[in-house]
């Protein structure tokens, strides 16, 4: 079965956030959000979280220097990329506020970041949480600001995408993601003009090498690539491990069943790719195989704590344990949630 994968809501997000502050039109040229589409169009079949920060940065510019208020639901990385974009939009003052799950996953590193270099920032609520009132000014962007051990490598990359000047200790795909997609921006695309081709996304893929590991079905997921910025492509390595063979074609790749290596307790550090836990530890459990999982600091703060939800087989409102527990054949209450990141998801896996 051909399955056609969501773009990578990483670098989408990325990249809607250098056309915000940059413009996409070649360099010197006014930046207009009404003319947005030219390098990379945003439709109704891109995933949620893509849509939420297209609008949200869109709203901003038409109401220029207005006060608004944005409602980013429970979309982590809007939250994230929007602090750091609205503190240096100048004379704007924008509250900005999510779902309750959104008022309890931390920001506050970012916040003290930014403060640092000059932005105004207050909690309307508990202190280091959303809703946030965000009042625009210039940034000191020249000032050297460190964020060591982030709970979030998303605080990093806010950074990195309003041109900070920022330090960290921590490694990680995400954050190479951020730096190569400014590089794109900055010396091909936004030089050229060119058009911008986004990868499919290597996390969603994750729930089809469930489905392979735990059904045994035969899949080719075009637009993947060996080579990809995505951090997340791992899942290869990881489910040759649990029973999934993956071979690399002119178009993507095909998954098929193999011989299962894994031995049990299966040991897999998660920090790099912490969206990929879900759909591994539910393949182990339905295998049989004990999963020792270290780096799982950050899952705690996801859509859901979903440490707990795999154990506890609940979706909470998360789209990607709606997804996996699908997959491994848990009943699950809640699947509009999962156009959050993969809006074909349910008619794929029912064909």
């Amino acid at each position: 079965m051909n399955i056609e994968l969501p773009i990578s809501k990483s670098i989408a997000n990325r990249w809607l956030m250098l056309q915000a502050i940059h413009g996409d039109e070649p360099a010197g040229a006014p930046t207009a959000l009404a003319s947005w589409g030219a390098l990379m169009p945003v439709s109704d079949s891109m995933p949620d979280d893509v849509q939420i920060l297209y609008q949200s940065l869109k709203a901003c510019e038409q109401q220029g220097d207005k006060d608004i208020i944005l409602d980013i639901g429970n979309c982590g990385t809007a939250a994230r990329f929007l602090t750091a974009y609205l503190a240096q939009r100048i004379n704007q003052v924008v509250v900005l506020d999510g779902v309750e799950r959104m008022r309890h996953r931390p920001i506050g590193q970012l916040v003290e970041a930014l403060r640092e270099i000059g932005a105004q920032i207050e909690y309307l609520g508990e202190e280091g949480f959303l809703p946030l009132r965000i009042t625009g000014c210039a940034l000191d962007k020249h000032r050297i600001v460190r964020i060591d051990n982030p709970l979030s490598t998303q605080f990093v990359s806010a950074l990195m995408l309003i041109g900070a000047n920022v330090q960290t200790d921590s490694t990680s795909p995400y954050i190479d993601i951020t730096r190569e997609i400014i590089d794109q921006y900055s010396h091909k695309f936004k030089i050229h003009n060119s058009k911008f081709i986004i990868e499919k996304d290597w996390s969603s893929a994750a729930f089809w090498y469930e489905h392979v590991a735990l059904h045994g079905s035969e899949i080719e997921l075009p637009g993947l690539y060996k080579e990809s910025l995505q951090g997340d492509k791992v899942v290869a390595d990881i489910f040759a491990q649990l029973g999934v063979q993956t071979t690399y074609t002119a178009e993507g790749v095909k998954l098929s069943p193999h011989r299962l290596i894994a031995s049990s307790p299966f040991a897999y550090n998660f920090s790099s790719c912490p969206d990929l836990y879900p759909a591994v530890a539910l393949t182990c459990e339905r295998l049989g195989i004990t999963l020792h999982a270290t780096g799982t600091e950050s899952l705690t703060i996801k859509e859901s704590d979903r440490l707990r939800a795999v154990r506890e087989h609940r979706t909470e409102h998360d789209h990607r344990m709606a997804m996996a527990l699908l997959v491994a054949g848990y009943p699950v209450d809640d699947t509009e949630c999962i156009s959050k990141s993969y809006p074909k998801f349910i008619e794929q896996f029912q064909q």
